[in-house]
């Protein structure tokens, strides 16, 4: 039978890295987007770092632009 501080390991390791993965993703589209709406980009990637995850669901649903990224 697993410890209870067995069981927290094994839960926090998979949420940390889904949280480092989405805010990779907010920071990559912040950084490659050309414009954003409402706010500048640097207080964007200050509101997607203070309110993780809402700051980053918020930027999605109202601050990107919607214009898509050219490679």
């Amino acid at each position: 039978m697993l410890r209870r501080d067995e069981l927290d390991l094994k839960i926090m390791i998979p949420l940390i890295l889904i949280v480092i993965v989405y805010l990779t993703y907010c920071f990559y589209d912040l950084i490659k987007v050309p414009n954003v709406k409402i706010f500048s980009k640097w207080i964007w990637g200050v509101i997607i770092c203070i309110s993780i995850p809402f700051g980053g669901v918020v930027y999605i649903l109202i601050g990107r632009d919607g214009e898509e990224v050219n490679k």
